[in-house]
């Protein structure tokens, strides 16, 4: 009987959000904080959607959530043809890019403020996802698909369609939410900020706690005088958590703590063995990976009770499943390295059983081109770790939302 391997993508081809939501994750690779080395993704992206719904790793700043819309709108009311749909799109978000630069600079979160018209991956889809989660876009349709009737949907209140078996049916009566605030006077050709008016701010506020009130983004949307400088969620002073986020939280926080041993341990391997098989000098890296190790080690120690406690139950994997199924394999890995880590944190190390079950789990993933068993995939390592801190569920993307929602500028 034929396996399909857990990286199998077959199914995106029925559903349209688990289909935005991959894109997002094909365009993060460049960032080595969401690559997953070990098949950690499924519940990582559980955990962060219940979290931080309608965030992604590669979005930048909350204006985006408004740019978007607007061009749509703007090609809406031009009537643009599905013909020139993709051209028209791509050239009003160059101008974007050009308008945004004149005020921000390279680090301001500015997306294509280097790339500038060679961008590959344009500000529309990277926040398609997200605009459809904070119901600023009302109907569920890709991009593809929108383009094929944006022309229809500045004079029509319903869209009539027919079905596949020849049925005439109605659809939603816009793509927008009618309430959206409008666009500034020459969009997107004047000169732009990237910060929030007010109006701005109190609109995506709103449309953030009506659509997900009991998730930490909307409990933070609702209080943003709360202390958002901490780096990881847990330690955020929410004030009155509902039992949800905190439960979650729990979760999550165990998790990443957990596993994070299982990444710096694959990234020591991974050192190790490019000084074996490649002769690479690597061994600076060694030790700063092996100081990493240390500090797990002491981190699990001091929490191995109720770590274990979490470990045994099946809460965990009720909460993950609930949003999407996780691979019997995945789960058989991270139970194993529970059981592993906290039997003795310090017994994690390079040449045990905590290495081999690593070197396995890879090799199940990834098969020829698994860098710990592939001399050529090992080859094309960068020589760089991945993902030297723990998990933090999307809190960077979402913490920046909630910064440019507290920091709004004017009317």
């Amino acid at each position: 009987m034929a396996v399909t391997p857990e990286s199998s993508f077959g199914w995106l081809d029925y559903d349209q959000d688990a289909a935005d939501q991959m894109r997002e994750v094909f365009g993060a690779f460049d960032d080595k904080d969401t690559i997953d080395s070990l098949g950690f993704g499924v519940i990582r992206d559980s955990l962060s959607d219940q979290l931080f719904p309608g965030t992604s790793t590669i979005q930048t700043r909350a204006r985006y959530f408004f740019f978007v819309p607007w061009i749509m709108q703007m090609l809406e009311h031009e009537r643009t043809s599905p013909g020139d749909f993709n051209r028209r799109l791509k050239e009003l978000e160059i101008t974007l890019i050009e308008s945004l630069r004149q005020l921000a600079g390279p680090s301001d979160g500015v997306i294509g403020h280097r790339a500038r018209a060679r961008l590959k991956r344009f500000p529309s889809s990277v926040y398609w996802n997200g605009v459809h989660a904070f119901e600023i876009r009302l109907l569920r349709l890709s991009i593809p698909e929108y383009r094929g009737i944006a022309h229809r949907l500045a004079t029509a209140d319903v869209l009539v369609d027919v079905d596949d078996d020849g049925q005439r049916v109605s659809t939603a009566r816009r793509m927008w939410d009618p309430d959206l605030p409008k666009a500034p006077p020459g969009f997107p050709t004047a000169a732009l900020p990237l910060a929030l008016t007010r109006t701005e701010s109190e609109y995506l506020v709103g449309k953030i706690v009506t659509a997900h009130p009991e998730s930490m983004l909307g409990e933070l949307a609702r209080d943003l005088d709360v202390d958002r400088t901490p780096d990881l969620p847990w330690d955020v002073p929410l004030h009155q958590p509902s039992a949800r986020v905190r439960r979650v939280l729990h979760h999550a926080r165990c998790f990443s703590e957990i596993t994070h041993g299982a990444q710096v341990l694959y990234n020591i391997l991974l050192a190790r063995q490019a000084e074996r098989v490649l002769q690479w000098d690597t061994v600076d890296l060694q030790e700063t990976l092996t100081s990493d190790l240390e500090d797990w080690c002491n981190l699990v120690d001091g929490r191995r009770a109720e770590l274990r406690e979490w470990s045994q139950g099946e809460e965990f994997w009720a909460t993950i499943e609930h949003r999407a199924p996780v691979n019997p394999r995945a789960r058989r890995f991270v139970l194993q390295w529970a059981d592993l880590a906290l039997a003795d944190p310090s017994a994690v190390q390079p040449d045990t059983k905590a290495a081999e079950l690593v070197v396995e789990r890879e090799r199940q993933l990834k098969r020829n081109l698994a860098r710990l068993t592939q001399p050529r995939a090992l080859e094309n390592w960068n020589g760089q770790p991945f993902s030297r801190s723990q998990m933090a569920f999307r809190w960077r993307s979402a913490r920046q939302i909630l910064d440019d929602l507290a920091d709004h500028e004017g009317e």
